[in-house]
C-alpha cells in the first residue's frame, strides 16, 4: 500500500504544473477577454485613428498575456503553496508577497 501511495506521488509529481498551468491559462484567458473588449470598443470609434490604436494596444494586451503565461509556465512556481488570493493576484497581475509556508 505505502509503494502504491509513493508511486502516486511520484506519478503526480512527474506531471508537475498542473496548478501553475491552470493559473497560466487564466492569465491568457483574462488577456484575451480585455484584448477582445478592446477590439469591438475599437470597432465602434469613428476616429480610424483612434481605433487603430486601440487594435495596436489590444495585439499589446493579447501579447503580454501569452508572455506572462508562458513565464509561469516556465517558472518553478509551485501552485499547491499558495493561498486562492495569491493565485487571483497573479492572474490579476498583482504583487503577491511571499509564497504560503510549506505544509507539515
Amino acid at each position: 500500500m505505502r509503494k502504491m501511495a509513493i508511486g502516486a506521488a511520484l506519478l503526480l509529481a512527474a506531471c508537475g504544473g498542473g496548478g501553475k498551468d491552470r493559473i497560466a491559462d487564466r492569465v491568457e484567458e483574462n488577456a484575451e477577454e480585455r484584448a477582445a473588449a478592446m477590439d469591438a470598443a475599437s470597432e465602434t470609434m469613428t476616429n480610424a485613428l483612434r481605433a487603430n490604436a486601440v487594435q495596436q494596444q489590444a495585439n499589446i494586451v493579447r501579447s503580454a498575456g501569452e508572455d506572462r503565461a508562458q513565464a509561469i509556465r516556465d517558472s518553478d512556481l509551485d501552485a499547491s503553496l499558495l493561498t486562492r488570493d495569491q493565485k487571483n493576484a497573479i492572474v490579476a497581475g498583482n504583487t503577491t508577497g511571499t509564497q504560503a509556508p510549506a505544509r507539515r
